[in-house]
């Protein structure tokens, strides 16, 4: 049986994958009237470099020789992987706003655009696999799971769904939740500072986030050796890093926007 407690954290961390973006799109739209273009593009981008670009390329990688050695390597690892992460993400911002925000560059729209681009990400990662997981969950409580599921998929796999979830501590289906809450604040600061860099028309702010976006990303791999609050600590740590710089580049903005 998979756990009350479980399913409950489950549920939470499905509401905050959808509704936390989403809180955030209204009060800003409330409140400083953002462009919610800017946010659907924020959302495009992360959808077309990731999801249709990065991701399958790193699946046929996984195939490839050269991709199996470097593998081996947990280091070269971690750092291709947070250096991708970045080129794709951050070059994939530069474009979206080259080509569809010119008339709408501001802070604003900045924070716009990353909630765009970490709320696609949190319902995308999060909010789908919460709801597999609920889905799952019901069925295993209920006693459905091997005939609706195990006859779908292999046995091993539909086992090893079956044993985490069941024997997972339930903290960790809440974990994911607050993780997306720190990964759409460095989203945001990220998306400001590719905002920064269009608006001054100094390109070279794109390659200080491409290796900043590397930094924040390629150490993960490590810390989680730690365990998962290490990890989160370390996210968290950005996400402050990220709010910081959100409330103080306002300032810097204004002189821009005039």
């Amino acid at each position: 049986m998979v756990s009350d407690l479980s399913i409950i954290f489950m549920f939470v961390s499905l509401v905050i994958a959808f509704l936390f973006p989403i809180g955030l799109v209204i009060f800003m739209y409330r409140r400083y009237r953002i462009s919610l273009r800017a946010v659907f593009v924020g959302a495009l981008v992360f959808f077309v470099f990731q999801g249709i670009i990065r991701i399958p390329l790193l699946a046929y990688f996984g195939n490839q020789s050269w991709y199996i050695s470097l593998a081996q390597n947990t280091f070269l690892t971690a750092l291709f992987l947070g250096l991708t992460a970045g080129i794709f993400e951050e070059v994939g911002r530069l474009i979206g706003i080259k080509l569809f925000l010119k008339k709408y560059l501001s802070w604003k729209n900045g924070v716009a655009f990353g909630i765009g681009h970490g709320g696609i990400e949190a319902i995308l990662l999060l909010g789908m696999n919460s709801l597999a997981n609920l889905m799952y969950s019901s069925l295993i409580n209920t006693g459905s799971f091997d005939t609706v599921i195990g006859s779908k998929i292999s046995g091993e796999l539909a086992a090893q769904i079956k044993n985490t979830l069941i024997s997972a501590p339930s903290y960790m289906f809440l974990v994911g939740g607050i993780e997306r809450i720190f990964a759409i604040t460095i989203q945001i600061g990220l998306s400001l500072i590719i905002f920064y860099a269009v608006m001054k028309r100094r390109y070279i702010y794109v390659l200080y986030a491409i290796l900043l976006h590397a930094l924040i990303d390629s150490p993960i791999a490590f810390i989680q050796k730690f365990g998962v609050f290490a990890a989160e600590g370390y996210t968290l740590l950005w996400a402050m890093i990220s709010l910081a710089f959100i409330v103080k580049s306002r300032d810097i903005f204004k002189s821009l926007e005039k």
